[in-house]
């Protein structure tokens, strides 16, 4: 199936290289081609070629460029392009400004966020939701998600249980996923288990991936089977919880199942997203993946990642020089200062740990947006 379809993007790549007149028809086709195989960076390419084509730009292509700058995490663009929006009378589109709105909050830029808000000529329900002035379910998934994040189990269940009793908010799926992720990062498995089990609806996949990292963390191989058999049930498709699953056998030492669970991936054509990392530096997107050494900086790249290591064994943190190895978009930032950058898959613990202990080596401030959240590592929070 994936041949097909690269076969079919390829196709729709030449005809779109074939046609002699660049429009707003043929771009935003091109754009939703690109939107539904995930490919942020083509998109932005695209949108930049109309704008130099001079095509005037509708609903659909703001809100998809709009949608792939948040999925980059892109800052420098998304301030240009508000600046295109406000030049062209486009923020009078109450739909375009809420996903300009919603954007710079994904982005963590609430003084723009802010702006945006001010700038709506007709600020509706949704808009004043964007902001979040009155709690709704979007709130009350911020709200779980952020005690999850920063483990405050009891604030969790304070606001998971007022939701209703005093919202009137009904707790929705994701409220689940986010209460069976805080209990099970905080240790809790069995109390995540109990909730998953109290549902008053059919748990999804949301809900029963929440509890497979926290089986890998606290070693509890018994309930990641349980789990994991739910998950292979519920999507056959999803590569990441048989990877999951076969790491959690690989620390408990079971070789032999987790060999079986690889062979099953193969099986079924299934492989590992490969991971990369990029940064906005110059106007422009750098792009890396581990051991890519394409890179016009690559020689000044390696050299800092060595000198990093060289201060990490120094500072007597000998067990993160081993990731400091796979983060080339690190390196490059702290050549050139720029020290926010994204990765395509969730931060692992240990890689958190790398980044934490370069930002104090370093004296800096190390801001990575990965598939889940944003991570805020200032050296002089570890003081």
């Amino acid at each position: 199936m994936m041949k097909i379809l690269n076969a079919l993007l390829r196709e729709a790549c030449s005809l779109f290289e074939a046609t002699p007149f660049l429009n707003l028809v043929s771009g935003n086709s091109m754009i939703a081609i690109y939107a539904q195989n995930g490919l942020a960076e083509e998109i932005m390419g695209i949108f930049i070629m109309m704008r130099r084509a001079g095509v005037v730009f509708d609903q659909a292509t703001m809100l998809t460029v709009l949608q792939a700058c948040g999925n980059m995490g892109v800052r420098n663009i998304v301030g240009s392009i508000h600046g295109f929006v406000s030049r062209f009378g486009l923020i009078a589109n109450v739909t375009i400004a809420i996903a300009l709105l919603n954007l710079y909050v994904k982005l963590g830029c609430l003084a723009a966020s802010s702006k945006v808000f001010g700038e709506i000529i007709y600020l509706d329900e949704v808009a004043w939701t964007a902001i979040s002035a009155q709690p709704d379910h979007v709130t009350f998934t911020r709200l779980l998600s952020a005690c999850s994040h920063s483990g405050l189990v009891n604030e969790g269940k304070h606001y998971f249980k007022i939701m209703c009793e005093v919202y009137g908010v009904e707790q929705k799926l994701d409220h689940y996923s986010c209460m069976v992720d805080l209990l099970g990062n905080s240790g809790l498995l069995t109390d995540g288990y109990d909730v998953i089990k109290c549902m008053p609806r059919e748990p999804n996949s949301g809900v029963w991936g929440a509890p497979l990292g926290a089986c890998r963390m606290y070693g509890n191989t018994e309930l990641a089977k349980e789990v994991a058999e739910r998950l292979f049930y519920l999507d056959t498709s999803y590569a990441r919880n048989y990877i999951m699953m076969s790491n959690i056998y690989s620390a408990a030492g079971m070789w032999r199942d987790a060999s079986k669970v690889r062979t099953s991936m193969k099986e079924m054509g299934l492989s590992r997203t490969a991971g990369c990392s990029f940064i906005e530096h110059g106007n422009k997107f750098h792009r890396f993946v581990v051991g890519d050494k394409s890179h016009p900086e690559a020689d000044g790249i390696y050299k800092k990642l060595k000198e990093l290591i060289g201060k990490i064994r120094k500072a007597d943190f000998m067990s993160e020089t081993e990731f400091v190895l796979h983060d080339l978009a690190m390196a490059f930032g702290l050549c050139f200062t720029a020290t926010d950058y994204n990765k395509n898959l969730r931060i692992c613990g240990d890689c958190h740990s790398m980044v934490k202990a370069v930002a104090l080596i370093e004296k800096c401030t190390i801001i990575i947006q990965d598939s889940k959240r944003f991570h805020h590592l200032s050296w002089i929070m570890f003081l």
